[in-house]
């Protein structure tokens, strides 16, 4: 049993994964600092559950500690509430619903040591200098219904293989993503309800100018590259 405990709070530690680490920085505050804004203050209506606040994650563990709030740079935050406005006049009781938003490059350096050199690693940012979400121009989010249920998109968040893709690496336009998704339908990968769906998030999304990243339907971004994104904003360095 002692080995089991000092293994067990070994990995923990090298992780860096306890809701403690998650708590030792205000994340709120220095999200505001840093010139965010929490969605719902744009529009209320926007449904957040943020599942790195929770253990309902590829880690199972909490990121976040007490961050309960998704935060976006401005710009980036009125590209949600577009969509949100889109999506209501297409389907009057859909809304979205936020999965996750801004996120600490501290806590990136945690997700990427959990999957540094396993086949997952091509699902999590490199910890070094970023993905989008740790400047603050990444969203990752679904569609809920009347009743508050998550709309059926063929797989669960944080699911990684190729139920959850979009499309390849090439695909950048919506009729190359919409085409993927109908190919993994008549594959039998996921059903014609779930096709409906993930197409009905992609056309949302797109309208409002944002794209997927093709390996994970829960998430957009902007129409350019992470070189570009570097040089545009700034990493959420805490």
């Amino acid at each position: 049993m002692g080995k089991i405990v000092f293994y067990g709070a070994l990995l923990l530690s090298l992780l860096g994964v306890a809701t403690t680490s998650a708590q030792e920085v205000d994340f709120d505050k220095k999200m505001k600092e840093y010139g965010l804004v929490d969605v719902q203050s744009l529009d209320a209506e926007i449904l957040v559950e943020l599942k790195y606040a929770t253990e309902d994650n590829f880690v199972g563990e909490n990121m976040y500690g007490t961050l309960t709030t998704a935060y976006l740079l401005p710009h980036f935050a009125r590209k949600v509430v577009e969509a949100q406005r889109i999506l209501r006049e297409r389907h009057p009781d859909y809304s979205l619903l936020v999965y996750d938003a801004a996120r600490p490059i501290s806590v990136q350096r945690r997700m990427r040591r959990a999957v540094e050199g396993t086949p997952l690693q091509i699902y999590v940012a490199d910890g070094a200098r970023g993905g989008r979400h740790n400047y603050g121009v990444a969203v990752d989010l679904t569609i809920i219904d009347g009743a508050g249920r998550p709309l059926d998109m063929g797989a669960g968040f944080d699911h990684f293989g190729e139920e959850a893709w979009v499309g390849n690496d090439k695909d950048v336009t919506l009729a190359a993503y919409k085409a993927y998704v109908e190919a993994l339908r008549k594959r039998g990968k996921i059903s014609d309800k779930a096709a409906a769906n993930r197409t009905l998030l992609l056309e949302i999304m797109d309208a409002v100018g944002l794209r997927p990243y093709v390996k994970e339907w829960w998430h957009f971004q902007e129409r350019i590259s992470m070189s570009a994104t570097r040089e545009r904003y700034k990493l959420l360095d805490f």
